[in-house]
């Protein structure tokens, strides 16, 4: 049986919806699911569907509410809180999540019981959903060697507001500069997205951009 192109685009909005689902990022899954559900909205319309489309009218217009709050809310969202050691949920933090830790900073687990070393809980309001740690250098010079997030928050808003043009690390610690180290090429991905590049030494500096 031959679909019509009406029939084709339904289907291809369903499937836009179907794939935003299996999107780990926050903002990612709204976007795709914003995409999808304003196009069954028209797919709706055309085939005279109401019902179907009043649904997906209500579903974009939930999700254009929600991507403004994580686009443009990004300062009232998030908090940098510092943390001493030794801390039970530091070590549950990084046994937790281990594997991966050891996948993007493979470095990191060898050198993450240094009494020089800081930690920082990155928080969306009381939940904590990431870990940042560095020390400070013979430059005086904080090193940010660690800054591990949890899958969905792997946008990039979270490193922008921390490290990168919002610069609260710096803001509510007094730290002058801030460097940081890649130790994979998924985190020189993330440095490069969040405005950093590559120096001498293997060190990374903000740009201000």
């Amino acid at each position: 049986m031959e679909l019509s192109p009406v029939e084709i685009f339904g289907y291809c909005a369903s499937a836009v919806i179907a794939y935003s689902l299996t999107r780990s990022s926050i903002v990612r899954l709204r976007w795709f699911n914003l995409a999808g559900a304003s196009s069954f909205c028209l797919y709706g319309i055309i085939i005279q569907a109401y019902p179907v489309a009043i649904l997906n009218g209500f579903i974009t217009l939930t999700n254009l509410f929600f991507l403004r709050r994580l686009l443009f809310d990004v300062e009232r969202q998030f908090s940098v809180l510092a943390v001493s050691r030794p801390s039970n949920y530091v070590d549950f933090f990084l046994e937790f999540h281990q594997q991966e830790i050891k996948h993007l900073f493979p470095r990191f687990m060898k050198v993450s019981a240094d009494p020089q070393r800081q930690y920082f809980f990155l928080t969306e309001r009381t939940e904590v959903v990431g870990m940042l740690s560095g020390y400070r250098d013979v430059n005086d010079d904080f090193v940010v060697d660690f800054d591990f997030v949890i899958p969905a928050y792997r946008d990039c808003h979270l490193g922008q507001h921390v490290i990168g043009k919002g610069q609260q690390l710096s803001k509510q610690f007094g730290f002058k500069n801030i460097v940081a180290l890649a130790d994979s090429y998924e985190h020189e991905n993330y440095l490069n997205r969040i405005g950093f590049s590559p120096k001498k030494n293997g060190r990374w500096t903000f740009d201000g951009q």
